[in-house]
């Protein structure tokens, strides 16, 4: 099976991120795996400690140390 790769650069994004989430993993996408990497350019608004409960098999989080 193919892999389509989602990249998601985020920056406190706490208010949205969530249903942004559940709007790429309900996309369609026919005969291809979903790869989702979320980038988290610093956030101080508590987007990073709800990245840090999402699951680690669905979603892959990189964290920048500075913006």
């Amino acid at each position: 099976m193919k892999k389509l790769s989602i990249i998601i650069p985020v920056f406190n994004e706490k208010q949205t991120i969530l249903k942004l989430l559940d709007h790429v993993c309900a996309a369609s996408t026919p005969d291809l795996e979903k790869e989702i990497i979320i980038v988290d350019d610093f956030s101080t608004d508590g987007t990073k400690d709800i990245l840090k409960t999402l699951p680690k098999d669905k979603y892959k989080v990189v964290y920048h140390d500075v913006n």
